[in-house]
């Protein structure tokens, strides 16, 4: 099982989503087609992906997300479940947090709010008892609780980005087909070599 974050299912479900990462806010290149790339590749395995339900708030947050309909295209998906924070969730955030207190740093190292960095624990804390392997998320608060609870996370960025096939036509256009009884039709079309 894997895990998403909301931007990856933002990617997902938001054709005008664009992934940005870093303190310049540098676009993910192509990061549709390195997402859509990782979900058929999840599909070919016939792995589950778990959405925390703090995740799924933050999609549903989106403003002029049509809720019903996020809702009802994750219900119809047969690999996709939405985790809840339980109690296995709770108590694995209440350890993750009980240390971060006795270490003297709450917010491990990170510029956050305490809010969102609660956010973002229980987003680890669900992916982990729900026996996720890796995390996929853009968040840097995510990414730093989940690796930090042993938990691998990867950005959009770090996904490859699928090898692109190549034009089969030359210009871009098919070759057009000879109409029927012409002398030609029913060979094939070979390009006729250009004159030097």
């Amino acid at each position: 099982m894997v895990a998403f974050d909301n931007t990856i299912l933002s990617v997902l479900l938001f054709p005008d989503a664009e992934l940005q990462e870093g303190p310049d806010a540098t676009p993910v290149e192509r990061a549709r087609e390195r997402v859509n790339a990782l979900v058929q590749e999840i599909a070919d395995g016939g792995e589950q992906v778990l959405v925390p339900s703090p995740a799924l708030a933050e999609v549903l947050a989106t403003p002029e997300c049509d809720m019903e309909e996020v809702l009802s295209t994750l219900r119809v998906s047969a690999f996709i479940r939405i985790g809840d924070f339980d109690q296995r969730a709770a108590v694995e955030l209440a350890i993750r947090l009980r240390n971060a207190a006795a270490a003297g740093d709450i917010r491990e190292g990170l510029k956050t709010t305490k809010t969102k960095m609660k956010f973002d624990r229980q987003i680890v804390a669900i992916a982990l008892t729900n026996g996720a392997r890796v995390l996929y998320s853009d968040d840097d608060g995510v990414k730093k609780f989940g690796e930090g609870s042993g938990l691998k996370v990867k950005r959009t960025s770090e996904l490859p980005i699928p090898a692109v096939q190549q034009d089969l036509f030359e210009g871009g256009k098919p070759a057009q087909a000879e109409p029927p009884g012409s002398p030609d039709a029913g060979t094939s079309a070979t390009p006729a070599p250009k004159p030097e």
